[in-house]
């Protein structure tokens, strides 16, 4: 098991590590095609085939579901020669297709903080249940997280090495989501090839950590990773406890990160002095402000998904997991992955919009709205 505690001074270390690296070393992985060849073309590759497929910076490749327009129902058996895909308007050479045979890259991220803490023995026999359901070819690891954020397995298709990760799950208080998804694009799915997907068991309110929602969303634009997010409503377990006074038992207060983006997002003019102290607000103030927090956190939420091809799935209570993940599992295996190098070459960094058009035009695409171009 490793855990990640990641501080100012840390963050920074890894920054300037990385600097220096781009600077010294070339990918020697993946070179690009000459001008104006794209690998052959397939439409049914093999298994060994889409195993080896590496994702340099110049690929595209991303996950797309079609459903029948009329009925929403999954349709399955397609071949490339039925999509068209579309880069900022500019019709794109498909190099790389293939259906949901292709192994999976998924990081279960667990959520044992607050609420949830005392409910962990559930959120493992849900899990549990929900890697039962996936296929022996795919590769999980597992994350769980609160104040800190611990890799208890690394991508692996052992489900027996899963299962004892699962085992070692712990409730804690605090809750570190953006370090958590920082740290699961940019460590844990950076050097997966294939298909690649983010599943988070979350109520999606941050607390703790070194990254924001700001440095997040580009960080999982850039990764190529699809992010799911099985959405807990825990607001008025936390309310409950946020208006206890300071001095009772079993008290919650919002920490000095949760107060600092309160008042940058809602009260600007006021300044971070009127809400230094948590337990001198008062009842009506700290009920604003938790139901402002949790309102933005369900905004993020989607917001995330929908820039990643992704979804929310409101859960609501821990006791309605398996009915979600069930759904969850059924979208992954009816997904199509397409890969094309574009025809615009530039490292830039800009945001390039995709388009997927059907050949039938009862079938309907379901994917991410575009990527972020990568930077030389």
């Amino acid at each position: 098991m490793i855990r990640f505690t990641m501080t100012r001074t840390m963050l920074l270390l890894i920054l300037l590590t990385y600097c220096a690296l781009a600077l010294r070393v070339q990918d020697p992985v993946s070179p690009k095609p000459e001008s104006g060849q794209r690998p052959e073309q397939t439409s049914e590759p093999q298994d060994d085939r889409i195993a080896t497929i590496r994702i340099d910076t110049n690929l595209v490749l991303f996950d797309v579901k079609v459903v029948n327009s009329r009925g929403g129902s999954a349709v399955r058996g397609l071949k490339a020669e039925d999509f068209a895909v579309y880069e900022d308007g500019v019709k794109q050479q498909i190099s790389i297709f293939s259906a949901s045979e292709a192994p999976l890259s998924l990081a279960l991220v667990l959520d044992t903080s607050g609420s949830t803490q005392s409910e962990v023995s559930l959120i493992r026999r849900a899990a549990r249940r929900f890697l039962e359901q996936l296929r022996p070819q795919d590769r999980v690891a597992v994350l769980g997280f609160h104040q800190d954020v611990e890799l208890l397995a690394d991508l692996t298709s052992d489900r027996r090495r899963l299962e004892r990760a699962l085992g070692q799950i712990e409730g804690g208080s605090g809750t570190s989501f953006y370090d958590a998804l920082a740290l699961t694009a940019q460590d844990v799915l950076k050097r997966a090839d294939g298909r690649k997907a983010i599943v988070v068991l979350t109520d999606g309110v941050d607390s703790f950590g070194v990254y924001t929602y700001t440095h997040v969303l580009p960080i999982l634009e850039k990764s190529r990773s699809s992010a799911y997010f099985l959405e807990l409503d825990t607001l008025e377990f936390t309310e409950s406890r946020l208006l206890r006074e300071c001095s009772e038992r079993g008290h919650f207060r919002l920490s000095a990160k949760q107060l600092r983006k309160y008042v940058e997002k809602f009260r600007p003019r006021e300044g971070p002095r009127f809400y230094s102290d948590w337990c001198l607000l008062s009842r009506e103030q700290k009920r604003e402000v938790n139901r402002r927090l949790y309102e933005l956190a369900a905004e993020e939420l989607r917001e995330m998904a929908a820039r990643t091809g992704g979804r929310v799935y409101p859960v609501g209570a821990l006791n309605d997991q398996d009915r979600f993940y069930a759904q969850l599992a059924e979208e992954l295996r009816a997904q199509y992955s397409i890969g094309y190098y574009p025809s615009n070459e530039k490292h830039d960094g800009k945001w390039r919009e995709l388009r997927v058009e059907m050949r039938n035009g009862d079938w309907a695409a379901e994917t991410r709205p575009g990527y972020r171009a990568p930077v030389d």
